[in-house]
């Protein structure tokens, strides 16, 4: 088994003014909501294309997110802060999640609500603790001995993931999936760097903003 926890940012400015698709789900109509996006980013002030991890959300790698777009992401997340209209502890990490990916197969995104710093969640689950989540809907999860299993199944009244994850019940093995959160963490780390040189380049005085956007731990 190979797990990987691969980071990604979701970016929404879906306040553009440009017509939102009708047709549903975006991983349907893939085509459609690439368009939207981009015409919302390009409208927003984006410099640089944005490639979705999937085609159709709105979900980024941190590679694949440039200096450039990257310098706005953290400026507009962080301009009511800087403001003064919010306190440091009101702004959260920056939003998106993990995709837990087996065997090259991606078996789980980050629901709604979900940040950088459920880094922390999978964490938790790795040293057989059933921490708490922030982000919604969440999968049911029994840990026995070195598995951790996540039970997807959706009782008639509850949120529906998305996408839908295809099996209802993974089951994953903790020794590998803390190997897959070892190197997670370093993506984090390096991504990190980028945050300080852009806190730097523009002047921004944010104290520790990699605390800020990415791990969140005095909250954790």
């Amino acid at each position: 088994m190979i797990i990987e926890l691969i980071p990604v940012i979701e970016i929404g400015y879906n306040n553009q003014g440009i017509p939102v698709p009708d047709q549903y789900p975006y991983w349907d109509f893939p085509e459609l909501w690439d368009k939207y996006n981009f015409d919302s980013y390009k409208k927003a002030g984006f410099k640089d294309e944005l490639k979705p991890y999937l085609a159709g959300s709105s979900f980024y790698t941190l590679a694949e997110i440039t200096d450039d777009n990257l310098t706005k992401l953290v400026i507009d997340h962080t301009q009511e802060m800087l403001d003064g209209k919010y306190q440091r502890e009101q702004t959260s990490p920056l939003f998106g999640g993990y995709v837990l990916r087996i065997d090259g197969e991606d078996i789980y995104f980050p629901q709604c609500c979900g940040d950088l710093s459920d880094i922390h969640y999978w964490e938790k689950l790795a040293n057989g603790e059933n921490g708490f989540y922030a982000g919604h809907p969440q999968p049911q999860v029994k840990i026995e001995a070195n598995t951790i299993i996540l039970d997807f199944s959706v009782e008639a009244l509850d949120e529906d993931f998305i996408p839908i994850p295809k099996d209802s019940i993974v089951s994953l093995d903790i020794l590998t999936l803390k190997k897959a959160i070892v190197q997670t963490k370093q993506e984090l780390k390096t991504f990190e760097l980028r945050l300080e040189k852009i806190n730097r380049d523009n002047h921004l005085n944010i104290d520790e903003i990699g605390e800020l956007l990415i791990w969140n731990d005095t909250n954790d």
